[in-house]
């Protein structure tokens, strides 16, 4: 479909105008101001029923105007020859109520024309749509250059680029990538072999179980250890204790059998032997029982300064460690900042550069060059700029404001902390010196009551043996403590052994724990394998997805899939465009006329895709010198500062 020509009748200013367009392309040349944007209005009211401006409650009324009829008529050439009229007029409609001198405002209304016939909305819509082969929502991408590119929703733009790479199936991946094949097994629903989930049903619930699992391996770890703390660090052998338990129970049948004997005057003297000898045993017990708990104080002291002297090290250590990062972060933010001010000097040369006016002149016959090939050489003295100072900002960010901030601010956490560290050290080495000086040297074990009280006993016993008297009351004693001693023995013995048996219990939970954590962390490294393939496949898919849509353009390769932090995919839809270095970058950072010959290129294979032909509208024509070559009829608005007064159209042969 192309364009013969276009009326308008008080169409926002323009009080009248004709532009024969003859089905060709044609560049429509004015000042600003002069009605270039109302034309692009004027076809798109017609056709889409809203402006390429997009602005809201857009209506053609020319300011200040009343009682007018603002009228707009697009003569179409179709495809198959025929040609079609399309009109609409706008106007107020006034009202005069029964018994009123004067009519009232009640509203705007548009009547609608097919080749010259007033027909209703919806029927002038369907002609729009039927003569333009796509509904009335795709016309406008399809008719307004960078519709599809700026203005339209990202999710919107994938569903129609993906209608142009056509259907892939999970067979389709797996072959392209046999090594996922393996996910197959995941897909398989439990006891049903002839169905199978989807990539992102399984997703879901691979994340709930490995949800699940996480918490799982997150208790495990302090069930084990709970449960170890349970065992002792020193577990007995439990047979060996049985039989100590044993010799006990016959050693306390023998104290209390000797016990009796004491009712004889020969037993009363082997008692008061008896007695002696467990005295002077007990004698010798206390005594290293005093030696022992002298060298236990003096170790705990020694213990806490060897504990200090480590931690004084350290500290000194990592006090050094920050004075040393203190003074490399001086030096750095030094070395940054002079950087930094060289390159914004360099970049404000650069900046000031301003075009040669020189070097419009053909320097072999001193005539001025032509329009565009000065054109040619303000964009490429503007491009070079652009590289320099692009340059000097990519160099510029190894010594960027952020980064010098970051430096600072090290520098003044180190200052912030040097005080409390050199304090903590002075700290450490005051208490090295307080326990130094509260150790101790332990009395001698003769001066003690223990000794003193244990030496009277032995000697009272020893004179009575010598004297041939008894002493029954003290041997008694001596039997009864004897006992005491054996019972409480059997006691302890006794403990331990519930203890060596519970703690067997625990070790055998423990284990039962720890193959559980094994079993636990097995399933998740399976569901983690599920999930990477799963990973991969949407790779592999998006990657064939990518390839099938890019196949379709000449200029532009879309990005539809972006990598995240977290390993997932995000879904995008950013065209990009080869710089001069055979690198693929996004069209918004480069030049303008390479953004609007990557909106060509999208238009032209949009119109192949639905089969149609519609007339695109380039806006701000003036910047593009070259144009990609389109099959569609192209209608450059042009900005010319020569064409004030009036439109100047030129149609193309």
């Amino acid at each position: 479909m192309k364009i013969l020509s276009l009326k308008l009748r008080d169409f926002r200013g323009i009080k009248a105008m004709e532009i024969p367009f003859n089905s060709k392309d044609t560049d429509i040349f004015g000042a600003n101001g002069t009605g270039k944007t109302t034309v692009a209005n004027a076809i798109c009211w017609l056709l889409l029923d809203r402006p390429a401006t997009e602005e809201v409650d857009f209506d053609p009324k020319t300011i200040g105007a009343h009682g007018v009829r603002h009228a707009a008529a697009i003569d179409l050439e179709l495809d198959d020859g025929q040609e079609l009229l399309l009109a609409k007029e706008f106007y107020e409609k006034w009202t005069r109520k029964r018994g009123a001198t004067e009519a009232e405002f009640t509203g705007n209304v548009t009547d609608y024309y097919v080749d010259g016939v007033s027909v209703k909305k919806k029927e002038y819509i369907a002609t729009v749509e039927r003569a333009c082969g796509v509904d009335i929502e795709k016309l406008k991408m399809l008719l307004v250059l960078g519709y599809f590119a700026d203005t339209m929703k990202t999710e919107d733009k994938r569903k129609i680029l993906f209608e142009l790479a056509g259907e892939f199936t999970d067979e389709d991946v797996f072959e392209k990538a046999p090594e996922l094949k393996d996910l197959a097994s995941y897909l398989a629903m439990p006891g049903n072999t002839s169905k199978t989930y989807t990539i992102e049903q399984w997703r879901k619930i691979a994340a709930e179980q490995r949800s699940s699992l996480n918490k799982k391996l997150e208790l495990l770890p302090t069930r084990i250890d709970e449960a170890q703390k349970l065992i002792p660090e020193d577990t007995a052998d439990e047979e060996a204790l049985v039989n100590s338990l044993q010799a006990l129970d016959e050693e306390r049948t023998k104290i209390e059998e000797e016990r009796a004997s004491l009712n004889t005057e020969d037993g009363q003297k082997e008692a008061l032997r008896a007695a002696i000898a467990g005295l002077d045993v007990d004698l010798a017990t206390k005594r290293a029982e005093h030696i022992k708990k002298g060298a236990e104080a003096n170790r705990e002291i020694n213990e806490a300064i060897d504990a200090l002297n480590t931690e004084r090290r350290n500290v000194a250590e990592n006090l050094d460690d920050l004075k040393r990062q203190q003074r490399e972060s001086e030096t750095r933010c030094e070395q940054m900042k002079a950087e930094r001010e060289r390159l914004v000097n360099e970049y404000a040369a650069i900046q000031a550069k301003q075009w040669d006016h020189g070097q419009e002149t053909c320097p072999s016959c001193g005539q001025t060059l032509p329009a565009d090939r000065i054109e040619e050489l303000r964009a490429a003295f503007n491009e070079e700029k652009s590289k320099q100072k692009a340059l000097i900002n990519k160099r510029g960010q190894a010594c960027s404001s952020d980064k010098i901030a970051a430096e600072e601010a090290r520098i003044e956490d180190a200052k912030a902390k040097i005080p409390a560290m050199e304090q903590k050290l002075k700290e450490c080495q005051q208490r090295i010196e307080n326990l130094r000086e509260s150790l101790t040297e332990a009395p001698a074990f003769e001066t003690t009551e223990a000794y003193l009280e244990l030496t009277n006993r032995i000697n009272d016993l020893k004179a009575k043996l010598q004297a041939g008297s008894s002493a029954p009351d003290e041997t008694a004693k001596v039997y009864e403590e004897k006992l005491q001693a054996v019972k409480k023995e059997i006691q302890s013995v006794t403990l331990r052994i519930a203890q060596t048996r519970a703690a067997k219990d625990s070790q055998k939970r423990v284990a039962e724990l720890e193959q559980e954590l094994r079993d636990t962390s097995a399933a998740l490294e399976n569901i983690e394998r599920g999930i990477h393939l799963c990973e991969e496949f949407t790779r592999t898919k998006a990657a064939m997805i990518t390839d099938s849509v890019n196949e379709h353009f000449r200029f532009v390769r879309f990005i539809l899939f972006r990598d995240q932090i977290n390993g997932g995919l995000k879904e995008i839809c950013e065209p990009t465009v080869e710089n001069s270095n055979g690198e693929w970058v996004e069209y918004r950072s480069v030049n303008y006329a390479a953004q609007v010959n990557a909106k060509l290129d999208i238009v032209d294979t949009l119109n192949r895709h639905y089969k149609t032909n519609l007339p695109i509208i380039m806006d701000q024509g003036e910047s593009v010198t070259n144009p990609l070559p389109v099959s569609e009829q192209l209608i450059r608005l042009i900005v010319s500062a020569p064409d004030t007064k009036a439109l100047r159209v030129k149609v193309k042969e």
